[in-house]
């Protein structure tokens, strides 16, 4: 079992309103249960400004969501967390989905976040970048987990290299998480070695499943057919529970690079 310094906070950097969630969410709250604290911490939360691109208004009409997407899918971040125990944080970056790349719209197609030809943005790169270093400094975390980018959407990259940077500066690591839904049907990234920060039992899975279901705008979009997500979830558990924990998170190494797939890698912000 991976110690956990009893002062400070788990700190879970997401790129978006439900990727800890549905990452991690049982060993978070394993952690809770036992009186660790944890923060989760969404970095593209921002609340985007009429109007939106035609992207984003067939993801809104997907999802059930209104002219204030973004308050609402925050409500349901705070219930979700509250699920699990952890406190939030919400980023005001803008979603991939509502920015402009100088010319036109960032994402002009449905599937435009996984374009791995987009602009790089530095300039949000290191924003992003000063915002964890800033985070890190209040709360001092006993540990931070962030994004493998698995699936390749453009805001998870960011949100992975630009917390790899904030970590270089200041002489920590972040430990990784693989994307879900993007890792189910995927074998685990090559060379990890999951890392078990607590026992996650059955009732653990089952209060994840519990915040997951709150994320109604979400299930909505990922599973429009009513398919039974809980079961996706479970049995990925289970293929991963094979490895030696229902979730995976692993210490990163230079050559592991974001990995992709194309089944899973939909039009989700």
């Amino acid at each position: 079992m991976t110690g956990l310094s009893a002062r400070g906070p788990v700190l879970a950097i997401s790129p978006h309103l439900d990727d800890a969630v549905m990452a991690v969410g049982a060993t978070l709250a394993a952690l809770t249960e036992t009186g660790h604290s944890v923060i989760i911490c969404t970095v593209f939360a921002g609340e985007p400004v009429p109007p939106f691109s035609p992207v984003a208004n067939s993801f809104h009409a997907d999802c059930g969501l209104d002219d204030q997407p973004v308050a609402r899918r925050r409500a349901e971040d705070i219930q979700a967390a509250q699920e699990v125990g952890a406190a939030t944080v919400h980023l005001s970056f803008l979603d991939a989905i509502y920015r402009g790349d100088g010319a036109g719209w960032l994402c002009a197609t449905p599937r435009g976040m996984f374009d791995p030809e987009l602009p790089a943005e530095p300039e949000l790169r290191q924003a992003i970048t000063a915002e964890v270093r800033r985070l890190v400094a209040d709360t001092r975390p006993s540990a931070i987990w962030a994004c493998a980018a698995i699936g390749d959407h453009v805001d998870h990259r960011i949100t992975r290299v630009a917390v790899a940077d904030a970590g270089v500066s200041q002489g920590w690591a972040p430990v990784l998480w693989e994307g879900i839904p993007y890792a189910m049907g995927l074998d685990p990234p090559e060379g990890v070695s999951p890392l078990r920060y607590a026992e996650v039992r059955d009732d653990h899975l089952s209060r994840k499943l519990a915040a997951i279901g709150r994320y109604s705008s979400q299930i909505q979009m990922l599973w429009p057919e009513g398919q039974n997500w809980r079961s996706q979830f479970l049995d990925h558990a289970r293929r991963r529970r094979a490895l030696g924990a229902p979730e995976l998170l692993w210490h990163p190494s230079p050559q592991q690079a974001p990995t992709r797939n194309p089944a899973t890698s939909g039009s989700r912000p």
